[in-house]
């Protein structure tokens, strides 16, 4: 993106004036194109090119994706987006093909469906990925010790030697099917009301959605740059250093291990995977300390990109309570499930069983009074300000445009939204009702009406809102624990509602894409197509990949560092949880403190309130309370990156150009590290099937 774009009608030259210096380019000025564009024709996005981009992430990119997430717990992030467009506007520069920025926005819509990772899990690969997972956990050591193993339906996943056939065992068939049904009909209903919640905020009320021109830009800079065969600027080479970097050092994180048990059978570690573990090491002087350190440079990258604030609230507060809080909390008896012996991960899952799992609930809560309280200041100011400014804006709704159609938008009639939410909405209650009601009397019932509150009620009031907050605020807010809240008021003891597909959800984001597509100038219905196309692609290709990622040897196992250390940390949370209403399984319950809640809620509330009086920026709050019940390995390494950048990199290159190089170097990092990694699976894949024949 370009500060210097030239303008469209030229200065005067009345009176001749000293030449400004030219403003440097800034990555983050939005500004410039977007107001220019907005009186042009909508345009389709989705082409041929879109297709070739969908196919090379499924077969290209995604083995890398699953593999980084099975071994070192990363994922792409967002250079799999970017290392897909720029190597289409590359390839088209050369080609002298003119990329559009319509087709680039639906490239990178697709590109960021198919990439995606689930959180902590570090799932990636779509659907085949969720059931190797639901295979580990309803067969794990945890759910058995909880004694619920045998009470997991098979439409979560088989149970015992049977889990381990082929996906195209019959055995699988009902946990395919219950999987294939929900993503269906989430996407419907994600579809349909983000269209209506889009309706809602953009032309009703017409909320400014002041984050969408910043995403859309990047395809129109992109555009751009297609459009100019000869232009070079200063991210071509940032990107090119960053990959540098990240080739090298995933030469030595990722090649080594993923190389070595192909060729050995065991993996050799350079650096430890996921972390150094020192816990045990301190544990006379620090019990229940969780120490250790993160050795993978990526996290001094997110360092170089993160708000300093959020960085050091992140770094004092994972020290404090993780390292110099807990053996004071383990001296007063309130850590009593910790002992000695207890590796990094098993004191992080006693502390959170003993106090945090409490304390992270009222902060959760505490945070979401926060941001209703903060979007609910700007809803005052935003309405004040139309009504000063006569404009129009934020002084009511306009009922009339939830029914206008505008054609040339592409959009479909606002009917067809409203009957495809209604019936998705009626099949997740019905399919909800089916699986955890299923062969149980009457009277056992999860109630229905739950269902239909959750769906009719809840999903819709909760997506508006996160619109609405959005359109005003850029930022969104939710409930916590309201799906467990209602489990626990209901009293239903079965166990089978904890994994079932319940119809509680948050859709608000689809709004803001919808707005980024507007302000691109595209098509709605590019969006449809790219969806009819993503969804079966990923399917097949999750399949093929998973597969044969499974055929490989066991998940977790010592060829799957991250995954062989979290995933049974997981596995024993979820079962706390899922056995938590059952007789002669207090330990949640036990664990649940209201007191500690109330007490987390009002000190969260009252250091919001002493940072807002002091005029204190609350950016150190929530780095601190994410910080605050998480591992405080990865805090030191990001430390250090932001304290490099900050104080040595901006001091050398300029403040404002080391913010500019920042996020594109981080980019080109993680390319680098993912190139690497597709290339050594790759050799993996063709060693395993066919050299260690040889």
């Amino acid at each position: 993106m370009s500060a210097d774009h030239p303008q469209d009608t030229p200065a005067p030259a009345a009176a001749p004036k000293a030449k400004k210096p030219k403003k440097e380019e800034s990555f983050f000025d939005a500004k410039f194109s977007i107001e220019a564009i907005q009186n042009e024709p909508y345009e389709g996005g989705f082409t041929w090119r879109t297709v070739l981009g969908a196919f090379f992430i499924c077969f290209v990119m995604l083995p890398g994706i699953i593999f980084m997430g099975l071994m070192i717990g990363q994922d792409l992030g967002s250079a799999a987006e970017w290392v897909t467009i720029i190597l289409f506007v590359e390839i088209s520069r050369r080609a002298f093909i003119t990329l559009r920025k319509q087709e680039l926005y639906i490239l990178k819509y697709t590109a960021s469906q198919l990439t995606s990772v689930a959180g902590g899990l570090s799932l990636g690969g779509g659907m085949f990925a969720w059931l190797v997972w639901n295979r580990y956990m309803r067969n794990s050591e945890a759910f058995h010790a909880f004694g619920i193993a045998h009470e997991v339906a098979d439409w979560v996943a088989p149970y015992g030697d049977a889990a381990y056939q082929s996906f195209l065992s019959a055995v699988w068939l009902p946990a395919i099917s219950v999987m294939l049904m929900a993503m269906m009909l989430s996407k419907l209903t994600q579809l349909s009301l983000g269209f209506l919640a889009f309706k809602a905020t953009a032309d009703m009320e017409r909320l400014p959605f002041p984050l969408a021109p910043i995403a859309a830009e990047g395809a129109i800079a992109l555009a751009e740059t297609s459009q100019d065969k000869n232009k070079k600027g200063y991210r071509q080479y940032c990107f090119s250093a960053g990959v540098i970097m990240g080739v090298v050092f995933g030469l030595l994180y990722i090649a080594v291990p993923t190389l070595t048990a192909a060729f050995f059978g065991r993996p050799f570690q350079l650096l430890p995977i996921p972390f150094l573990d020192l816990t045990t090491s301190f544990e006379k002087w620090l019990p229940a300390g969780t120490i250790g350190l993160s050795l993978n440079l990526a996290l001094l990258f997110f360092g170089f990109v993160l708000p300093w604030r959020i960085v050091i609230g992140m770094f004092v507060t994972a020290i404090t309570f993780q390292i110099i809080l807990n053996p004071i909390f383990q001296r007063m008896g309130w850590i009593p499930t910790w002992a000695p012996g207890k590796d990094a991960i098993e004191t992080h899952v006693a502390t959170q069983i003993d106090l945090y799992i409490s304390v992270g609930i009222g902060t959760s809560f505490a945070i979401a009074v926060i941001g209703f309280w903060g979007v609910f200041k700007a809803i005052a100011k935003y309405r004040k300000k139309g009504e000063e400014d006569e404009d129009g804006h934020g002084s009511g709704f306009d009922l009339k445009k939830l029914w206008e159609r505008d054609i040339a938008r592409g959009d479909p009639p606002t009917w067809v939204a409203l009957a495809v939410w209604i019936g998705a909405s009626i099949g997740f209650v019905w399919l909800s009702h089916y699986l955890v009601n299923g062969g149980l009397p009457r009277e056992e019932h999860f109630s229905i009406w739950w269902l239909v509150g959750f769906a009719f009620l809840f999903t819709p009031i909760n997506t508006y809102i996160n619109a609405r907050m959005s359109g005003i605020a850029g930022q969104h807010a939710g409930v916590p624990f309201v799906s467990e809240a209602a489990i626990f008021a209901s009293g239903f003891r079965g166990v089978n509602i904890w994994f079932a597909p319940l119809p509680i959800h948050n859709y608000g984001q689809m709004a803001d894409l919808l707005k980024e597509t507007q302000l691109t100038r595209t098509k709605f219905t590019s969006i449809l197509k790219a969806e009819l196309l993503v969804f079966p692609l990923m399917i097949a290709a999750s399949f093929v990949f998973w597969s044969y990622i499974v055929g490989l040897g066991p998940i977790p196992s010592e060829n799957y560092p991250y995954v062989q250390k979290f995933w049974p940390q997981f596995a024993q949370l979820r079962a706390l949880w899922a056995a938590s209403m059952q007789e002669g399984q207090s330990l949640l319950l036990e664990s649940l403190k209201p007191g500690l809640i109330g007490f987390s809620l009002v000190a969260a509330l009252s250091l919001f309130g002493l940072f807002g009086a002091l005029g204190i920026s609350a950016q150190y709050i929530y780095g601190g309370l994410g910080a605050m019940v998480a591992y405080p390995h990865n805090a030191v390494l990001i430390f250090l990156g932001a304290v490099l950048g900050r104080y040595v990199f901006a001091k050398k290159f300029g403040r404002e150009q080391w913010t500019n190089y920042t996020p594109i170097l981080a980019v080109g990092f993680m390319a680098g590290m993912g190139l690497t990694g597709m290339f050594s699976i790759a050799l993996n894949f063709l060693w395993t099937s066919i050299g260690s024949s040889y």
